[in-house]
């Protein structure tokens, strides 16, 4: 019980990693406050949280949560959510790569027999026809029956939204080799 309370006035321990506030020595708060400023500084947390803050009032993305972490992973230029999907521009553009090599043609379209022909080349041989004409319906092309950039992408958001930047980055690295 004697570690839950706070330090004697005058008593010592042992130097600590950080600061826990049971083991913290008696230190005057300007002391605190200068030590707290160095470290900052030496890690330039306070530019880092000053540009994540306002990216944050800026965009108001619909899942601030995950803008915060895509702004330290990738910064916050590329954590700023699409309006319609959520999806992180880092995201996006890595979609916006995949769709080009299912594109061969270049038509911003892609068919069901393009998707079939991708899926060949890249894994998918254990997919029959039935479960890839599923897989296909799901991105729910047009009426022409061609699937965009933005129902491939639109997609991916929904696909995609559980799932951490590791493991969207591995999903689409499986994905283009």
């Amino acid at each position: 019980m004697d570690s839950l309370l706070p330090p004697r006035p005058g008593s010592r321990q042992g130097p600590v990693q950080g600061r826990h506030v049971d083991k913290l020595d008696i230190l005057p708060d300007e002391l605190l406050k200068k030590q707290d400023e160095a470290y900052l500084a030496k890690h330039q947390l306070d530019a880092l949280f000053g540009e994540i803050l306002q990216g944050l009032v800026q965009e108001m993305p619909s899942d601030p949560v995950q803008f915060i972490i895509d702004s330290v992973q990738y910064g916050v230029d590329q954590a700023v959510q699409d309006k319609a999907t959520g999806m992180p521009l880092h995201r996006k553009t890595r979609l916006l790569d995949l769709f080009r090599i299912i594109d061969k043609q270049g038509t911003g379209r892609i068919s069901f027999r393009a998707m079939q022909q991708y899926a060949n080349r890249y894994g998918g041989q254990t997919l029959g026809a039935e479960e890839l004409g599923s897989i296909f319906s799901d991105f729910k092309p047009g009426s022409d029956n061609l699937i965009t950039q933005d129902e491939f992408v639109r997609f991916f958001s929904r696909v995609s939204k559980t799932i951490t930047n590791t493991q969207f980055e591995a999903m689409v690295k499986e994905m283009m080799s």
